[in-house]
């Protein structure tokens, strides 16, 4: 019989070791350790280090954290705690009063006429990094992609003369995901002096200050930058962000636009290398559609295996593995009752490997995206 905490009357999760709790488990190997966690129970407890959370097994108790008691359930936990460091309260990260406030104010930059403007970077920076690749040489798929997004990113959001090009940003980016992902696990290890807490501060720094002359240069020439020249606009009641607002909205769009991106675009590159029919028949697609051509946005609906291959890939390996919420107010889930300032955990992928809920979940099929 699995353990019981004496708090919550919530099974504990598998694999505990003293002091440092469930890191060994969920860092070694994390899929499996997530598929235990399942199998033990709806709702189990973890302890990151000495910091104890409920991990959300079920998808129907998600749902419920999410959507049927979300008064009750906002962004905070190890991971949107860490996160804030380096967001502030942007939209990824801010709780419920601050994101309605937010989604309005950001919505204009992501319209179809804004989008279909920014394409127009991306299709320029793939046709260049493609150009500069030679036939059978061997690259590093991640390093590459990160290069991509950030040049994108630094074309269509920040576009500022004096700003770095983006292999630097990618590497700031980089740094500071890692150093989330590590105080996220492990609580105290930003307290300790040691060489990546250092470079995690240097990159912080670097990265604010890249944020703040963005804004700076917006305000002063708004036509340099579409996408911030609507970021700056007030809304229908006159309401609009703020320096600082826009420090955090700019640095969440480079962690989420480049990191999460390049990630996705590995995996699916890896995925159809495994699977060279579904390759082939992708290929196909985009040949009979684009005939050599460099795709639009008009193309997209006329693509549907390149977009279940994508959602496909996204269902394997999502781009965030593991999200977190905190208690507003006493809450009852799963038949446990748990009082407020409780952290709470639960995982994409593991939701997306369930095989109840995805038969056969090891198995890449786009197809299944068409069939759900």
């Amino acid at each position: 019989m699995a353990a019981r905490s004496a708090h919550t009357g919530t099974p504990m999760a598998p694999g505990a070791l003293p002091l440092v709790g469930h890191v060994p488990a969920l860092v070694r190997d994390p899929a499996r350790w997530l598929a235990a966690c399942r199998d033990t129970g709806g709702i189990v407890t973890v302890r990151l280090g000495t910091r104890r959370a409920h991990l959300v097994c079920s998808s129907e108790l998600v749902h419920e954290l999410l959507v049927g008691q979300v008064d009750r359930f906002d962004k905070g936990g190890p991971l949107f705690d860490r996160v804030r460091v380096v967001t502030g309260d942007g939209l990824i990260t801010a709780r419920h009063r601050d994101h309605r406030r937010q989604r309005p104010l950001m919505q204009p930059a992501f319209s179809p006429a804004h989008v279909s403007a920014y394409t127009a970077a991306m299709r320029e920076e793939c046709a260049a990094l493609t150009a500069r690749w030679g036939p059978r040489q061997r690259i590093r798929a991640l390093s590459e992609m990160h290069s991509l997004l950030a040049g994108v990113l630094v074309r269509v959001l920040l576009h500022a003369d004096d700003l770095p090009d983006g292999a630097w940003l990618a590497a700031q980016v980089k740094t500071l995901v890692s150093g989330i992902t590590t105080r996220t696990v492990l609580p105290w290890a930003e307290r300790l002096p040691l060489p990546g807490n250092r470079r995690f501060q240097r990159a912080l720094r670097e990265i604010h200050g890249a944020a703040d002359r963005a804004v700076d240069a917006s305000r002063s020439r708004p036509e340099q930058s579409r996408l911030m020249a609507a970021l700056l606009a007030p809304d229908l009641d006159g309401d609009a962000f703020t320096d600082e607002d826009l420090r955090g909205q700019v640095v969440t769009l480079l962690g989420a636009g480049i990191e999460t991106t390049a990630a996705t675009l590995v995996w699916a590159f890896l995925l159809l290398a495994r699977h060279p029919e579904i390759e082939a028949r992708l290929y196909e697609e985009l040949d009979t559609v684009l005939g050599g051509r460099l795709a639009t946005p008009d193309d997209f609906r006329r693509l549907p295996l390149t977009r279940t291959v994508v959602l496909e890939t996204l269902r394997m390996y999502p781009v965030a593995w593991m999200l977190t919420r905190v208690t507003t107010a006493d809450v009852e889930l799963g038949g446990h009752r748990f009082a407020a300032g409780e952290d709470f955990l639960f995982s994409p992928y593991q939701l997306h490997h369930d095989p109840a809920v995805f038969p056969r979940p090891g198995v890449f099929d786009p197809g299944r995206c068409r069939r759900g």
